[in-house]
């Protein structure tokens, strides 16, 4: 057996039949799906078992264990070569198995493969991520270097390293903390081109979680991973990159950020952690990112933000005044 599809889901009834439709239909037949009901409270288990396909196996929980003990189960029972992980709520287009085994089959060097993501209701928007191995080692330190609903693994890096969801793990960012993992032992890549169709909505696991509080824990252990010391007043600096705020932006904060940045980089020439341009390109990303969050943040943020090296195009100085006219339109009308 080629391809082992794993599916952990919980509570995801009404997305149950397009999500398997998308898998049963893909043009690489050979392939075995384990769906693995994490205890859901809905009627997501009968509506498993209601699907007809022979290579379909459904493993019931007893116990609630969250998305990535629940999706390890499914891993620990696979027998194919390469492990293809699917979210219960997205639709995979119709290669997309067919051109992640190509790459894999090409490719020997490479324990995982994702691609980007199109959004199930506006499919021309994408979720998008780097390509190459070195640029996503870098992505590591500020989010996700592989779409996890349209990752594929080499089982053989997985046993081999003992690379696995651990029960220690928070129930949130497991995605992110096997791909650190990963990183440590092989070459990760992604395919330019989209191979799910996400949906966003209140049935994702993080909706209603403390994003902040959340990337707070797992910053600290993307940085560990990488050997790169950082305080906890950097941890709240570093934040920013993902335009969450602990505390609210000022003028102060602003130069503190940007001071911030520089020092990753000098970091990053100590420990010889990263390609130092891909770093450079990442942290001016991470910069350049933040300017249409500024404004709420008041004008005198905005200028410090500016003032410490923001960039302000035709496009930008549009946007900004389009923002002082409606903001001088709501102060006359009160």
């Amino acid at each position: 057996m080629k391809v082992s599809v794993i599916v952990p889901v919980f509570n995801k009834a009404p997305f149950l039949e397009e999500c398997f439709e998308s898998l049963f239909t893909q043009t690489y037949a050979d392939l075995e799906l384990i769906a693995v009901d994490d205890a859901s409270t809905d009627d997501s288990l009968e509506r498993l078992r209601s699907l007809r396909d022979p290579r379909l196996r459904i493993i019931a929980l007893p116990n609630n264990v969250g998305p990535g003990l629940a999706a390890q189960r499914g891993m620990d029972e696979a027998v194919g070569e390469y492990i293809i992980r699917a979210d219960a709520d997205d639709v995979s287009l119709p290669d997309r198995i067919a051109v992640q085994v190509e790459q894999l089959d090409g490719h020997p060097e490479l324990g995982a493969v994702s691609g980007h993501m199109a959004l199930v209701d506006r499919p021309k928007d994408m979720y998008r991520v780097p390509l190459e191995h070195e640029a996503l080692r870098v992505e590591l330190i500020f989010g996700v270097a592989l779409f996890q609903p349209a990752m594929a693994l080499r089982r053989s890096v997985l046993l081999e390293h003992g690379i696995r969801y651990r029960e220690h793990w928070p129930s949130f960012g497991e995605d992110w903390l096997l791909q650190l993992d990963l990183a440590k032992v092989t070459r990760l890549a992604n395919l330019d081109r989209p191979l799910v169709s996400y949906r966003v909505g209140p049935q994702n696991s993080s909706t209603g979680r403390d994003r902040s509080a959340d990337l707070l824990l797992l910053y600290r252990q993307a940085f560990e991973a990488f050997d790169l010391p950082i305080s906890e007043e950097e941890l709240h600096l570093h934040l920013y990159s993902a335009r969450h705020f602990s505390f609210r932006p000022t003028p102060a904060s602003m130069r503190s950020y940007r001071v911030w940045l520089k020092r990753i980089r000098t970091l990053n020439d100590e420990r010889k952690a990263f390609e130092p341009e891909l770093l450079a390109q990442r942290t001016r990303k991470a910069w350049d990112a933040l300017f249409h969050r500024m404004p709420e943040f008041g004008w005198r943020t905005t200028g410090a933000y500016l003032a410490q090296g923001g960039a302000l195009d035709l496009a930008r100085l549009r946007y900004l005044l389009a923002l002082w006219i409606a903001g001088n339109r709501s102060t006359a009308r009160s």
